[in-house]
């Protein structure tokens, strides 16, 4: 296989196996798995990797990482906290971070946001929406993820959903509430050195990839890459991908 090569094929035409076989003809070739990084829509995807990497006749000396974005965001937000903390704007620096599940983020939002209900925000009264509180925090959540992935500050979010969804007046307001909502969870998680899915890409993008230095941590150890299903990965690894492959070898 050439030393960059993109497969395109229907579902089952073997890009797996051929990515399968390239990472073990690296390491045949006497190429360290440290240097080697299997980049992954859903960590449930690493299977044939892993299996190929129980081959004893590979004699494989170490791990070849396999990670999502966020995995390897995780991991490398817990190596450099102590650069970023500050900079990203948590207001415990000197403290570990804490890093959120989808269910214990939906706990924190709730204790964010079940005062601000109270005090009369989405109030069927006022605004045409009614929703529970499980669907509302999934739904801000989810506003706040596709935010992160795609490049827009959390601040805008309302904005954006009144300019695509606001025609009517009740409507507006609610996109209101939801921005004060946003709002309020994201500053509570500066506070507590709280990362849900989105404060973790926003900090990698912002804080480690855009900083040179940081972003050779990951360029000048992982010089192979080998990246599954990548019609189905989202647009910040695209943007990853876009600046890291020239530098890659493989």
């Amino acid at each position: 296989m050439a030393k960059k090569t993109m497969l395109i094929g229907a579902a089952g035409t073997g890009k797996t196996t051929r990515a399968v076989a390239h990472m073990k003809q690296l390491l045949a070739d006497g190429v360290s798995p440290y240097n080697m990084l299997v980049l992954l829509p859903q960590r449930t995807l690493s299977a044939p990797f892993e299996t190929a990497l129980r081959d004893v006749s590979l004699a494989v000396p170490g791990d070849v990482d396999m990670f999502t974005l966020d995995g390897l965001a995780l991991r490398t937000i817990k190596l450099t906290w102590p650069q970023i903390a500050a900079r990203a704007g948590f207001k415990r620096p000197t403290r570990q971070p804490t890093f959120l599940t989808i269910e214990t983020a939906q706990y924190y939002m709730a204790q964010v946001i079940e005062p601000l209900l109270a005090e009369g925000y989405f109030d069927p009264n006022v605004v045409s929406v009614t929703i529970t509180l499980p669907r509302l925090m999934s739904q801000l959540l989810d506003n706040l993820e596709k935010a992160a992935l795609i490049g827009l500050p959390h601040t805008q979010v309302g904005a954006r959903l009144k300019t695509a969804l606001g025609s009517e007046i009740s409507s507006r307001v609610a996109f209101d509430h939801v921005q004060v909502c946003i709002n309020a969870f994201r500053e509570y998680c500066l506070r507590q050195n709280l990362l849900d899915f989105s404060l973790r890409m926003e900090t990698f993008r912002n804080f480690i990839w855009a900083d040179p230095a940081l972003r050779r941590l990951l360029t000048h150890r992982y010089r192979h890459l080998i990246v599954d299903n990548v019609e189905e990965h989202n647009p910040l690894t695209h943007r990853v991908l876009a600046d890291w492959l020239p530098e890659a070898e493989s």
